[in-house]
């Protein structure tokens, strides 16, 4: 970054880092796709398809720790990829990185006000058009639109603002989550779990939905990247090495978030039976004592959940944005922070603006987002688990963190990820045929893309791989 570029302002401990990284992990999936892990895998198998996922994903994500460790920069995966490719290849990296985290909050507007309208079912509701063969109506839009200027107002107050709420909303919905998947594997029989791998309907065998699961895991387990964004706004007392044991620590929790929430709900209920509820975890929620109250109960949580990730992803759109304009590649101006809060408010500004855009697309584009993130996604996981075997053997000195088990690792996580990859680019091939609306989307992200490159190299470029923030490394 150049030097007129100022540093974010943020203090940021290690519990509000686990908060960001953990609670943009989880979201809605564990109540609202659960009936079709099961139906898909059964419960021995979900859990080890989430098993293999977190595996596979800590490898990544260890990846990231120790790029965080040599490159404490804001811009995360772009910032990683300048330094071991140079600025050209690195601006995909970070391009798609935003496309990424934007999809999100588009995809959770939509999901909140989904499960605000489950809450109020007797809310009176205006259908306006129908798009992706879906109609998209006044609630959807008004209650997404709130939801998404709130998220606005919290980022513009700052890092530590956002880390603040996001750790509220995390360890509240841990403490209540918890308590009622524990509950729930204490009182559950755990005869409803044999035997561990059955048949399935249609004959499909079980470790088919294993493998979905696990190439689904790029997207469940997606999330702990935003540690990496708040590299610079950490407290004083946090090091990187405690950072890069956070970033590890949100995805094994994570991870055996998915495995308890599987197994606890599959004891309650014949997992046959969830496999074909729509909201699956309530429907085993209810067969404990004050079921229906819990149930409701539980919505609210989720809403709760929602929010949590909608602010984590939000955070990390602006953070990856702001380091793509600090090298020039976005206009210069959108580098300049709240002259109060030290936040990236006119890049927060703009994010506000396309997830309230984004929501014009209505629920029927719920599939269109979760594929376009997960393939941005897990093409930067590549190009970073790639950039620290160059900057291995490019740099000398030791950082303060190393992936356990060295370059046998890092190989492992590039080909877990070169896997995903392919899995995700595939699936929408697969799904629909034809030629899918999400490489379309692609696409054309892609051509803006050379757009503004060429607008950068029109320009006459920016700082290179050295590039640097506007202050001296602060020490650790």
């Amino acid at each position: 970054m150049s030097r007129d570029v100022q540093r974010l302002s943020g203090r940021i401990g290690r519990f509000q880092l686990f908060a960001l990284g953990f609670g943009s992990i989880i979201g809605s999936a564990w109540v609202v796709i659960l009936n079709g892990w099961l139906a898909e895998a059964g419960p021995a198998g979900a859990v080890l398809g989430f098993l293999a996922g977190m595996l596979a994903v800590l490898a990544i994500g260890a990846c990231y720790a120790e790029l965080m460790a040599r490159i404490p920069r804001t811009g995360g995966d772009f910032t990683f990829a300048l330094e071991a490719f140079g600025p050209r290849p690195a601006f995909f990296v970070g391009w798609f990185t935003a496309l990424g985290w934007i999809s999100i909050t588009v995809f959770e507007g939509l999901a909140v006000a989904w499960v605000l309208e489950l809450l109020l079912p007797d809310l009176g509701d205006v259908k306006l058009y129908v798009l992706f063969d879906t109609p998209v109506t006044r609630n959807q839009l008004l209650i997404g639109t709130a939801g998404a200027l709130l998220m606005t107002a919290i980022n513009v107050r700052g890092g530590q603002a956002s880390a603040r709420f996001q750790g509220v909303l995390t360890y509240g919905f841990l403490a209540f989550a918890l308590a009622l998947l524990l509950a729930m594997a204490a009182m559950g029989d755990p005869q409803r779990l044999w035997p561990p791998f059955p048949s399935l309907p249609g004959g499909q065998p079980w470790w088919h939905g294993s493998l979905a699961i696990f190439a689904a895991c790029a997207f469940l387990l997606n999330g702990f990247q935003t540690i990496a964004q708040a590299v610079e706004e950490r407290g004083d007392g946090v090091t990187l090495k405690t950072s890069a044991r956070v970033m590890l620590v949100s995805i094994a929790a994570a991870g055996f978030f998915y495995c308890l929430a599987v197994t606890a709900a599959s004891m309650m209920k014949p997992w046959q039976e969830l496999a074909g509820a729509d909201l699956a975890m309530a429907e085993a929620v209810r067969a404990i004592p004050y079921g229906e109250q819990l149930a409701r109960l539980l919505l609210v949580v989720l809403l709760a959940s929602l929010l949590k990730t909608w602010n984590g992803v939000y955070f990390a759109g602006t953070r990856i944005l702001y380091g793509l304009a600090g090298r020039g590649f976005l206009p210069r101006g959108l580098t300049v922070l709240h002259p109060d809060y030290g936040s990236p408010a006119r890049i927060v500004l703009l994010i506000g603006a396309i997830n309230i855009g984004g929501l014009l697309l209505g629920r029927g584009a719920v599939s269109l987002l979760v594929d376009t993130s997960a393939s941005s996604i897990v093409f930067c996981f590549v190009v970073c688990c790639a950039a620290l075997l160059v900057l291995r053997r490019r740099r000398s000195g030791t950082p303060d963190y190393l992936v356990p088990g060295g370059r046998a690792v890092i190989l492992f996580a590039l080909l877990a990820a070169l896997a995903m990859a392919g899995t995700a680019l595939v699936n929408p091939l697969l799904a629909r045929g034809g030629v899918p609306v999400e490489y379309m989307i692609l696409g054309g992200w892609t051509l803006i893309g050379w757009g503004l490159l060429r607008r950068w190299k029109a320009s006459g470029g920016v700082p290179g791989r050295q590039a640097g923030t506007a202050l001296p490394p602060r020490p650790e």
